[in-house]
């Protein structure tokens, strides 16, 4: 799948020796939210001139986290070099942007990137309240890039902090969810032509009606694997999706 399990591999290590994680409470009303490309230094609501043909999710999802892989199929479809800033919200993006009464990131971790197959190192940057992961790329006329990305975030809902070295709060048992902020791929020019979303549970996680929750329904569920399929859409934030669970030790 996507050549994905070579990747993940050190980070399902990583998530055995983290958990469970030691966090810093914070005021706000925090979820993970898994975010695709972001024009970041676009404020005006146009689109970019760059085209989103494609977008893909692969989660994986355990008690107190999720490990994310994407895949992003860049198009230039004008007659110009476009050169364009790539980024990734961290902690303190708020799912509404300008807007207020959204919820917010509690930050990813460990980024890494690929274009067109090779590793790249992304610039960490903090933009006000925001932290964001960028890189720049150009594209000639007509020209696709297709771009990967892998990291993980933590699921509480409690209010909390997910940066590890802040050692002070245990996270109890209890709700978990994330939020695929779909929503914000829609300043890329015109429509994108398919979303795929794949959600794998682990863990001894399992879809039932008093314990687990997903929207929009629209999902096919196989064993303890969701999908979610949309073609030739301008996604809004009635499209993003919510998933939460129960901690299975409580």
């Amino acid at each position: 799948m996507l050549h994905i399990y070579r990747y993940m591999s050190l980070y399902f290590l990583l998530l055995v020796l983290i958990s469970p994680l030691r966090l810093t409470a914070q005021p706000k009303d925090y979820i993970a939210i898994i975010p695709p490309f972001h024009s970041r230094q676009n404020t005006t609501g146009t689109e970019s001139p760059l085209e989103l043909r494609n977008l893909q999710f692969v989660i994986f999802v355990y008690e107190n986290s999720v490990v994310v892989y994407s895949e992003s199929d860049f198009i230039n479809q004008s007659e110009k070099v476009i050169e364009q800033e790539l980024a990734i919200p961290s902690t303190g993006h708020n799912e509404k942007g300008d807007d207020p009464g959204g919820r917010i990131s509690n930050g990813i971790l460990s980024m890494q990137l690929w274009v067109q197959g090779e590793k790249v190192n992304p610039q960490f940057i903090k933009d006000g309240d925001e932290e964001w992961y960028t890189i720049q790329t150009k594209l000639q006329p007509h020209e696709s890039r297709k771009v990967k990305a892998l990291f993980w975030a933590g699921t509480s809902l409690a209010d909390v902090d997910t940066l590890p070295e802040l050692d002070t709060t245990v996270i109890t048992n209890g709700r978990r969810g994330f939020l695929i902020d779909l929503a914000h791929a829609a300043v890329w020019n015109s429509t994108i032509q398919s979303i795929g979303i794949t959600v794998v549970l682990k863990d001894g996680i399992f879809p039932t009606e008093k314990t687990f929750s997903a929207v929009p329904h629209s999902y096919d569920l196989k064993d303890s694997t969701l999908t979610w399929s949309m073609k030739y859409i301008k996604p809004s934030n009635d499209d993003n999706v919510l998933v939460t669970y129960e901690s299975f030790n409580n």
